[in-house]
């Protein structure tokens, strides 16, 4: 794995991930949408969305609904990306993310390794009164969080030593915001915690086994999450999907929660191999 400066992981061109997160908000939603609703969902400035929304209509990548108010990704943007050809095509991912959201209420998270974190591209709501909430593009540490860890697990030991080598290194020197995590993640931005090397292994080694992750309360205050991998072809990055809901809950159903993984999956087309021989989840101390 190459590794990159504190410095490089940091930069950041503002107005290239705005169009990036236009994108995945138009993807989660799958409708068209108003530069109002953007505005208010992604936090910009009603100003600075219409310039960006105009730039993207004028490049090709938006187009107008027939009335001219709503706005959705063109078929220029589907194009892209069809050179990539994943184990799991993203469709039938977004079908298996939409039956657990039915099946369980929660909110259900796809992540991938981004830098030093894993960030959340795709989030289906949950439905509960009292539930998850985490937008598109959340970012948790790797070496902490449930996802991050299932990630972690699909990589060798000599990357995941390197990944630990540099979370280190960042927050010694700049503390949690070197690591770039959001603002969700109260417990460890507060103290950020990295584990030892040896410590981790063991724990990764685990999760291997039993193919999945159950995380309560670790570093966001009272949230919990069951993941799995999803099958990938060498090569590909790792990505995991998630059933995240408040860690009472999700204590109390993930048995239920990873039968149903099981099920969905097989029906989807999608293997999802566990072992529930070993199924600790890993509680807040």
């Amino acid at each position: 794995m190459r590794t990159r400066t504190a410095k490089a992981g940091a930069v950041t061109v503002k107005s290239s991930m705005r169009t990036l997160e236009v994108l995945e908000y138009c993807d989660s939603v799958m409708r068209s949408v108003t530069i109002t609703e953007l505005a208010d969902k992604l936090g910009y400035p009603q100003s600075s969305t219409s310039t960006l929304v105009q730039s993207m209509l004028n490049a090709g990548y938006l187009v107008l609904d027939p009335d001219g108010r709503g706005i959705a990704p063109s078929s220029r943007v589907s194009s892209l990306g069809r050179w990539i050809e994943p184990a799991v095509p993203r469709a039938e991912v977004k079908a298996f993310m939409q039956a657990l959201g039915t099946e369980t209420g929660q909110t259900i998270l796809l992540g991938v390794p981004h830098d030093l974190c894993v960030r959340y591209i795709d989030v289906v709501p949950g439905r509960h009164a009292m539930r998850l909430e985490i937008p598109i593009g959340s970012k948790l540490p790797l070496v902490e969080s449930g996802m991050g860890r299932l990630l972690l697990s699909q990589m060798s030991d000599d990357d995941v030593a390197v990944l630990v080598a540099r979370t280190r290194e960042r927050v010694d020197a700049e503390g949690a915001p070197g690591v770039g995590a959001s603002d969700l993640v109260n417990i460890w931005n507060a103290d950020p915690v990295v584990p030892a090397l040896p410590e981790l292994l063991t724990d990764l080694a685990h999760l291997r086994r039993r193919g999945f992750e159950v995380s309560l309360g670790r570093v966001t205050l009272g949230a919990g999450i069951v993941c799995v991998p999803l099958p990938r072809r060498a090569g590909e990055r790792p990505m995991g999907v998630g059933v995240g809901g408040l860690s009472t809950a999700i204590a109390a159903d993930r048995q239920r929660i990873l039968r149903l993984m099981v099920d969905e999956g097989a029906r989807l087309g999608i293997p999802i191999a566990i072992s529930t021989d070993d199924d600790g989840a890993r509680e807040a101390e």
